[in-house]
């Protein structure tokens, strides 16, 4: 997930924050590898059609999906694509320049108000392990969905091999995903629909509706 690099910073003072700053400080931070391919075409074709949608990003790094989303929404699409990382939203809006339908925000996840209805897909890649509060981030996509909109919550690792990788990096050491079945029971207690689920060794794909 990370690419390897050695840290400047005395672990002592790194955490979450500074993970990430210094992460968007790389070459290509976050970047989907050749061998995720495979991986991104599944993801994709899970997706559907999605010329025309309009997709809310939570936690979108540099970018690296961001793109492939505007791309396939098309002109006709928007997206909302927003990092609490100041250097990761400027290399993603350095990266998405040319898209004039993709807006890209710094924000707090949890603390973004997202308007009643606006969003057909949110779709948190990669993030869902790093926020503060993931209760509160499930509150706010129930208030953005459109009636029949999807949350999709995803990874190109299962939950297990993520939090094995976690543990060795240092600023994101205590960040765990939950396993699909202890995701899905957390969202149905809060009134979702599990539609689909799959965590794998390679792979983690959970679309939940509101009831």
């Amino acid at each position: 997930m990370f690419a390897s690099r050695s840290l400047s910073i005395l672990p002592g003072e790194m955490n979450r924050t500074v993970f990430f700053e210094h992460l968007a400080a790389g070459a290509d931070p976050l970047a989907i590898l050749p061998e995720h391919e495979p991986r991104m075409e599944r993801m994709r074709k899970r997706l559907g059609d999605l010329r025309g949608k309009r997709i809310f990003e939570p936690g979108c790094g540099a970018g690296p999906l961001t793109k492939r989303l505007a791309e396939w929404v098309g002109a006709t699409g928007h997206i909302l694509a927003v990092d609490s990382s100041p250097r990761m939203v400027a290399r993603c809006q350095q990266a998405l320049a040319a898209y004039g339908h993709v807006q890209i925000v710094q924000a707090n996840l949890e603390e973004l108000e997202l308007e009643p209805g606006a969003w057909e897909i949110i779709l948190a890649f990669r993030v869902y392990p790093h926020l503060e509060n993931p209760s509160r981030f499930l509150h706010q996509c129930a208030r953005g969905l459109a009636p029949e909109g999807d949350l999709i919550i995803a990874n190109l690792e299962g939950s297990a091999e993520l939090n094995a990788m976690h543990a060795c990096l240092p600023g994101v050491g205590q960040d765990r995903m939950p396993s699909g079945t202890e995701l899905a029971a957390d969202l149905q207690a809060m009134g979702w629909q599990v539609a689909d689920l799959t965590d794998v060794a390679d792979d983690f794909f959970l679309r939940a509706r509101r009831s």
